[in-house]
């Protein structure tokens, strides 16, 4: 296997305005670089051949839509010139606040489940990534912009002496922002610095600066930047310390990429004791806790960033550290992978043409029972995994409901209408069963007794064929009928493939008759396509989106990965995705033509980053991705290793994988939950003479989750209690 792609052609790169994803249902596109053309590419256009008009199984073959995607960070995203010119830092001396006393009532033993964020002002480099691993844990947490707003006493105690803040992020160590051309300046004045720190040594809170060049200013680490050490790409190293204070890392070393780090080494400072966690490769600290006057800080010298690996590796462990293991929320990790359009036929790339093959694919009996051995392999390879399986989006108009019951279908002969109707059944419990509609026709301007009987007849043939199905799911062919769609589609041509570009038109422009027969089938869970805006939720992003036309209907978001839908080979995958990225291509990324090990390297990545964030979000691949291409190989089991043994390396936290129904149910609660705490719908204060948390709710009750609560489930390190509120509650909590 060839080496981890670590370095882009940064020429490519500067050029372009952003890399985010906006990709399609069962297919991928993006925002194009800039001065490249804005009009959305078409799957013909980029297959170089004619557009099918079938996608019945008993037909044609199947078609998707595929636009272009660029497949890495934003280049918003990449810090390789993150500087914090700290020789020239200077901080304004009590030009506000001079330092303010505790009150006189002050409770310095209670403190809120709530996190703190100081920022620098919207330029500032951490932001995101503080907002994003405290989103991903569900804790609740405020932001002061110290370039706009004075910190007081006021702002940190509440009038009845509790503290409103458990834990406080710095988005850098300094709050550095650049006050004139030139000249940079901490947006905390001196008295205010002295108010933080009184209030942390006094209620005992951690401090986190998720970026820092290590000086004495606005206070020593016990740490200096070491001249010349300073690197964008290399390795973190984890100390027997970083262990303790990391509790979910293997231990191996972490790649960082494309993050300015500054190179530091402890220095011995009067009253400062400072421990070490991470290392680069010349032994140079790059992250440490230390303590001075009775508080603990923690400081990290690379540039962080939601989207970059080192960021979403430390991210759970970070928070963790910050809070003590106790807070308000949780951080589970899933392995959800979706199979659609099982039973259908699917077209197939030709890497000779560019174009579509003749002939078409679909599932061979030999091909699924492989890919049930092959998740079984999965589940049993890696101590991380806990009871894969493939979610499989059914489309019952391709089975023969009739076809005898086997896994050994050549003994039958003439009984077996369909082989891989038969295996299915005989695999009715080895799977999820999802409905994907009985033909995948869209959905966009379906009328309703077509739509009612795309859903209700694919449910009746799974129950005649016996599957073991999440009834109350449903993922909609292309995700069709939300609202991203050709705004011209007079649903004439409902079987045909992609007409025209298609468009966020929102919500309100789905299809009603969709949602009425989805939800008088019993459907509650419905998929969506997590690269359309409309379709998740920024705001909340480990939640899922009731619909505007009818909340009891839940969206579920999915993500694409870059296996796209008519490839079944690795041949066929590379040559497929290098068509798109590689030099000459759709939308140019890479340096040169990946090789197959690089591009499951390049995507796992992508993949594995979506794991860490915490969202229960499943990627969807395709039935042609299944193909027994080697013995007990397929691109499908290869996506999933690769991102498995690449998570594996870094995190001992458990995958979980959910059923579609379960799924929902989770994502259902984990939503109403974020949404009571956005709403500050009940309070949670810690009394840590006893260590007891207190909720108080008036009002109906809401769920609720505590991490560090005793006697919750164990999930890593930590218990993890689930309950509901209304009224008051006192729980014992054990932190860490």
């Amino acid at each position: 296997m060839t080496a981890p792609i670590s370095v882009l052609k940064l020429k490519t790169l500067l050029p372009l305005l952003t890399l985010s994803l906006v990709l399609s249902a069962c297919s991928q596109s993006t925002t194009v670089p800039s001065g490249a053309s804005t009009t959305q590419t078409s799957a013909a256009a980029l297959l170089d051949g004619d557009q099918p008009t079938s996608s019945h199984a008993s037909g044609e073959g199947h078609f998707h839509e595929i636009q272009p995607a660029l497949p890495g960070v934003p280049l918003s995203e990449l810090l390789t010139d993150a500087k914090l010119a700290p020789a020239t830092l200077t901080v304004p001396q009590g030009t506000r606040l001079s330092a303010q006393a505790l009150p006189s009532n002050a409770q310095t033993s209670k403190v809120a489940l709530r996190v703190l964020i100081l920022s620098s002002g919207p330029t500032d480099f951490g932001i995101g990534a503080a907002k994003a691993m405290l989103s991903q844990s569900g804790v609740p947490f405020d932001i002061l912009d110290a370039t706009t707003t004075p910190l007081t006493a006021a702002s940190l105690i509440a009038p009845d002496g509790v503290g409103r803040y458990q834990g406080v992020i710095l988005t850098d160590s300094a709050l550095t922002f650049q006050s004139s051309p030139g000249f940079y300046s901490s947006a905390l004045d001196t008295g205010e610095w002295a108010t933080l720190f009184e209030y942390e040594k006094a209620y005992q809170v951690r401090q986190l600066a998720l970026y820092g060049a290590p000086t004495t200013v606005p206070e020593d680490y016990g740490l200096r930047v070491v001249p010349g050490a300073e690197f964008a790409s290399g390795n973190l190293n984890v100390t027997a310390a970083g262990k303790v204070a990391f509790k979910d890392l293997t231990g191996n070393a972490l790649p960082l990429r494309f993050a300015y780090t500054y190179g530091a080494r402890p220095e011995a400072v009067a009253g400062v004791t400072t421990q070490p966690l991470l290392t680069d490769d010349s032994g140079n600290v790059v992250a440490a806790t230390s303590t001075v006057n009775g508080r603990e800080r923690l400081i990290l010298t690379s540039a962080q960033n939601p989207y970059l690996l080192h960021t979403q590796i430390l991210s759970y462990g970070l928070v963790q550290w910050l809070t003590r293991g106790v807070h308000l929320g949780e951080h589970r990790r899933f392995l959800q992978v979706d199979i659609d359009d099982w039973f259908l036929n699917g077209y197939v790339f030709d890497p000779a043409t560019g174009g579509l093959r003749d002939q078409t694919f679909r599932l061979s009996a030999s091909d699924a029972l492989s890919a049930r051995d092959q998740q079984r392999a999965i589940d049993s390879a890696y101590n991380v995994v806990n009871n894969f399986e493939f979610a499989v989006m059914f489309n019952g108009g391709g089975a023969a409901s009739s076809s005898l019951s086997t896994c050994n279908p050549q003994l039958y002969g003439s009984l077996i209408k369909d082989a891989l109707s038969s295996v299915s059944r005989c695999m009715a419990y080895d799977f999820d069963w999802v409905n994907h509609t009985r033909d995948h026709l869209r959905m966009d301007v379906m009328d309703l007794p077509t739509s009612t009987t795309a859903i209700a007849n694919n449910l009746s043939i799974g129950t005649q064929l016996g599957l073991h199905m999440s009834r109350s799911s449903l993922v909609t062919g292309e995700h069709s009928g939300l609202g991203y769609m050709d705004p011209t589609d007079d649903g004439t041509h409902n079987a045909e493939g992609f007409l025209q570009p298609k468009q966020d038109l929102g919500l309100e422009r789905s299809n009603p008759n969709l949602i009425t027969a989805a939800v008088g089938s019993g459907v509650r869970y419905l998929a969506s396509n997590r690269s359309v805006a409309s379709q998740w939720d920024a705001s909340c992003p480990t939640c899922g989106v009731p619909h505007p036309m009818n909340t009891s209907l839940l969206l579920i978001p999915r993500y694409p990965n870059s296996i796209h839908y008519h490839v079944t080979t690795p041949e066929e995958a590379t040559a497929s995705y290098n068509k798109l990225y590689a030099p000459g291509g759709v939308a140019p990324y890479w340096d040169h033509s990946l090789d197959y090990a690089e591009l499951l390297d390049a995507d796992s990545t992508q993949g594995v980053g979506h794991i860490f964030e915490g969202t229960a979000w499943p990627t969807y691949m395709h039935q042609t991705n299944l193909r027994q291409y080697a013995p007990g190989k397929s691109l499908a089991s290869d996506w999933v290793r690769a991102v498995v043994a690449k998570y594996a390396r870094y995190s001992t936290l458990p995958l979980n994988t959910l059923s579609w129904d379960n799924l929902g149910a989770y994502v259902q609660r984990r939503t109403l939950e974020e949404k009571s705490k956005a709403a500050n719908s009940y309070t949670a204060i810690w009394n840590r003479s006893n260590n007891y948390v207190t909720l108080n709710r008036s009002g109906t009750s809401v769920p609720a989750t505590l991490t560090g609560g005793a006697g919750g489930s164990v999930y890593g390190a930590y218990e993890i209690k689930s309950l509901t509120v209304g009224g008051t509650l006192n729980l014992l909590v054990r932190p860490k």
